[in-house]
């Protein structure tokens, strides 16, 4: 049986990118004068193209930005403030989360969330999602000292959650960090493709739809 199923946060069941487009929209309405000849359309594309998936620091992203665009008004470090204390304000969860959280809960399993990022800034950012009190484990890595794919995270998660591996499955989008890190411990992965990643061919299942999950899980315990 599967008694609990661990999450990756961002672009697993965090709309990451739709988020940020919704941040820097807000954003760029807050500070149109500072940042005037600037469009909205012009700072959100260059936001997001800059952000890489998470792959820039925005103290980076915003120093681009303004260099590039010869603002003044306006400080790095003051944007960078703002979107560390306001991001999680406009973090939406993918289509059917909630109703997915409700249907594994109901079916009696546990869940748990990994996530690699700052705390609190990703708790805060979960909390947003509006299903945080149905997790019994939640781990961001700067407070545990320890990243995905690092075996130990995941063996932590599993120990708070008190479930062995062959009880456990990993879902999350990042074929490295989730899939190849869970793999690591012996747990059963299921794989969310998206833009950055679209195909992962060694996770044992792959969800396109959050709605899908419960009956690929379903699946899992029938051929156990």
């Amino acid at each position: 049986m599967i008694r609990a199923v661990i999450f990756d946060m961002d672009e697993t069941l965090l709309d990451r990118q739709g988020s940020l487009r919704r941040f820097a929209a807000a954003q760029h309405a807050a500070h149109q004068n500072a940042l005037a000849g600037l469009s909205e359309s012009a700072f959100v594309k260059r936001f997001m193209t800059l952000d890489n998936n998470g792959a820039l620091w925005k103290d980076e992203v915003y120093r681009q930005i303004l260099d590039e665009n010869r603002v003044t008004a306006i400080d790095p470090q003051t944007l960078l403030d703002e979107y560390i204390a306001d991001f999680h304000i406009h973090c939406q969860g993918f289509a059917g989360l909630a109703e997915m959280v409700a249907q594994l809960t109901a079916e009696g399993r546990r869940l748990g969330l990994i996530t690699n990022g700052t705390f609190p800034f990703q708790l805060h950012n979960f909390r947003a999602l509006g299903v945080a009190e149905q997790f019994d484990a939640v781990l961001v890595s700067e407070q545990e000292g320890i990243r995905k794919p690092d075996p130990e995270i995941f063996r932590r998660a599993l120990t708070r959650l008190g479930v062995t591996a062959d009880e456990a499955v990993f879902v999350g989008d990042n074929p490295e960090a989730d899939i190849r890190g869970a793999q690591s411990v012996g747990m059963g992965t299921i794989y969310r493709p998206n833009r950055f990643w679209p195909e992962c061919d060694f996770a044992d299942a792959v969800c396109v739809d959050l709605a899908d999950l419960p009956a690929i899980l379903r699946g899992f315990e029938a051929s156990q």
